[in-house]
């Protein structure tokens, strides 16, 4: 949408608003009432919608599943780290740097 169109369309909507206000005073102020509730209709239902029982079920299938071989991926991944860093010795000197800064800041 070009800045031009949105101006005019402001203006006559502003223009618009201040006819209907002088033919009838009470029409803006319940046009802004019934918007009121509209949105708050609206805003109720969203509510309701996330805290009821389908949206959880819905996010808990979309949650991350444990199982039970997590542990052995994990010693499987640690153990090719591991070799990784035995291999490169600028590497290894690194690791053995931060391993021994990390167990100084614990004591």
């Amino acid at each position: 949408m070009k800045l031009s169109g949105f101006l005019v369309g402001s203006l006559i909507g502003a223009a618009a608003t201040v006819y209907v206000s002088r033919r009838r005073p009470g029409a803006v102020s319940w046009a802004a009432n019934a918007m009121s509730d509209v949105c708050s209709s609206v805003t109720r239902k969203a509510m309701a919608k996330i805290m009821s029982k389908d949206f959880k079920e819905e996010a808990a299938a979309f949650a991350p599943k444990h199982s039970d071989d997590t542990a052995e991926k994990s010693e499987a991944a640690w153990v090719q780290i591991e070799t990784i860093v035995n291999k490169d010795p600028a590497l290894k000197r690194e690791a053995d740097k931060i391993k021994a800064e990390s167990s100084s800041l614990k004591h």
